[in-house]
């Protein structure tokens, strides 16, 4: 386990200090921050969610039993299981120890986003654990094609209906391409400039054909597009290790690391982050080969990272985890029948905060700027959770006790004075969770 965090590091680079945890002094050290993303994963048995290739067979022989009419021991459950999946967005960072970790696979699950659709759900957790997080510490291109190939992606993206036109089933049937991955791998995944249409219809070409299954990727022969595909200057011809090769060539492009850079300088540190940081993190991609750690390091160095003013809006999800942590709570099962009983579900809450879980409304993912989460609806929504949690939980602490925690020397004595001045310990509680500077991170 690496060593306890600082308070801003928890703010910033993570979803906010849990009660009752002790804190490093001083402010971001990355040397502390980087030593997250090699540490063992303390919080992988808890969640130990389902595999990919485990998901697979139970749906190949729930399949198998009802085409052959045979029955079996039980299978999980996939619904109650898609359920807990959703509940996860939300408990899964309230209880995280490794909380740079924890946001490190949300911000690139929200840049490759996948969304619930018809045949999808079961698989998006999924998509966080297998395709996201075992790729968030090393290249981005392995990040991509990861990405790319995951059932989640090829069922939200309508990929897996996707027919070169001139491939057997393409003239037997008629059917042609469908671009929707081709130009969202190139404007969100990745470059997000320096290419035109035909660099997406040509993408699509190659792409046609594109499937995952139990036995890992592979082309639909049948499917696939023949001939030459050029794109972005270069020609490909047929086949994974293509499309690879086609990964690997807009990974190395200098669009693609002026968008990453962007990227994680917008989400952790301003919404209109200073041009000598977005230039030193792309400097910082191109000569690590699209490495990430590094261009991590480069911007938990930076001075921007490092300075005490928060700048940045709390999305509902890093709210709502940090309002958890601050109270000392992780939404546990318990926890949550706790919230049930007052008419409290997590879910509901998110959707009137403008966060319906895996329901982005885009295939560009949540907002990463606050005017995307400052509605007065969504507004009054964080006030009524405020409020929730501080009856359900208030008369646990001293809410200026508390306030100093959370906050520290964050927190303007504006604030401090009217938590302390609270007739009861619930409201001093609702006024730090509804404050503005807790909003903020």
């Amino acid at each position: 386990m690496t060593e306890p965090a600082s308070l801003l590091e928890e703010i910033r680079f993570g979803y906010g200090p849990r009660a009752g945890w002790s804190l490093a002094p001083g402010g971001v050290e990355p040397d502390r921050v980087m030593a997250q993303l090699s540490a063992p994963d303390p919080d992988a048995a808890v969640w130990n969610t389902m595999g990919m290739a485990d998901r697979f067979a139970v749906l190949i022989e729930a399949k198998r039993r009802k085409v052959e009419g045979v029955t079996g021991p039980p299978l999980p459950d996939m619904r109650a299981l898609a359920r807990r999946d959703e509940i996860a967005f939300v408990t899964r960072p309230a209880s995280a120890r490794l909380g740079f970790v924890e946001r490190l696979v949300n911000l690139w699950a929200n840049r490759m986003t996948v969304a619930i659709t018809p045949g999808s759900l079961v698989w998006i957790a999924s998509f966080r654990d297998d395709a996201i997080r075992p790729h968030i510490a090393g290249r981005f291109a392995d990040l991509l094609k990861a990405s790319l190939w995951h059932p989640a992606m090829l069922i939200y993206l309508t990929q897996n209906s996707s027919v070169g036109p001139n491939s057997e089933i393409g003239l037997r049937r008629g059917r042609g391409l469908n671009e929707n991955l081709a130009r969202e791998f190139l404007e969100l995944h990745s470059m997000g400039a320096g290419y035109d249409q035909a660099d997406v219809t040509e993408l699509a070409r190659l792409l046609a054909g594109m499937a995952q299954d139990e036995t890992g990727r592979r082309m639909a022969r049948r499917a696939v597009e023949p001939g030459i595909k050029t794109i972005l200057g270069e020609t490909y011809g047929e086949g994974i290790h293509e499309i690879d090769r086609l990964v690997e060539t807009v990974a190395a492009r200098p669009e693609t690391a002026q968008s990453v850079a962007v990227m994680l300088a917008r989400h952790f540190v301003q919404d209109d982050p200073p041009a000598d940081l977005v230039d030193d993190l792309a400097r910082t991609y191109l000569r690590a080969d699209g490495y990430l750690p590094p261009v991590y390091r480069a911007l938990l160095a930076h001075p921007a990272a490092r300075q005490p003013a928060l700048a940045k809006l709390r999305s509902p999800q890093e709210y709502m985890a940090a309002s958890l942590r601050a109270v000392g709570l992780t939404g546990d099962p318990q926890e949550y029948k706790a919230f049930q009983r007052r008419g409290t579900r997590l879910g509901e809450v998110m959707a009137r905060m403008g966060q319906p879980i895996y329901r982005t409304r885009q295939p560009d993912g949540w907002p990463e700027t606050a005017p995307g989460w400052l509605t007065p609806p969504m507004l009054a929504s964080r006030l009524d959770w405020a409020a929730d949690l501080a009856q359900l939980t208030g008369d646990r602490a001293d809410p200026v006790a508390q306030t100093r925690a959370v906050l520290g020397e964050l927190a303007s004595p504006l604030l401090l004075g009217a938590v302390a001045g609270a007739e009861q310990r619930w409201e001093g509680l609702a006024v730090l969770l509804g404050s503005p500077e807790f909003m903020r991170r």
